[in-house]
């Protein structure tokens, strides 16, 4: 799926999967990785990789939390939706 060198602290990558779906890798702290639909919510455009500790969708305005992907400001009603990831060596897989 990725490479956990790829993903920067802080920050995220938007990552093509099989059947052109995209997850959004992120690692808020050192080590501790998460993946979310990159889909916001709201009307479904992709959102941006982290930026400042947040996710932000460029189409309204929503914002999310990079940690858990909980809607921080709206318009969006609800959270990214969390995709299971797991480290296997370098790599980050699905779990």
């Amino acid at each position: 799926m990725a490479s956990a060198a790829s993903v920067p602290v802080g920050g995220g990558v938007l990552v093509d999967m099989p059947g052109n779906a995209q997850l959004l890798v992120v690692q808020p702290r050192s080590g501790e990785f998460r993946a979310f639909n990159p889909a916001c919510p709201h009307v479904g455009s992709l959102v941006n990789p982290p930026a400042g500790g947040v996710i932000t969708c460029p189409l309204h305005g929503s914002v999310f939390d990079v940690s858990s992907g909980a809607v921080r400001k709206g318009p969006a009603t609800s959270g990214l939706r969390e995709v299971a990831v797991a480290r296997s060596g370098e790599d980050l897989v699905l779990a």
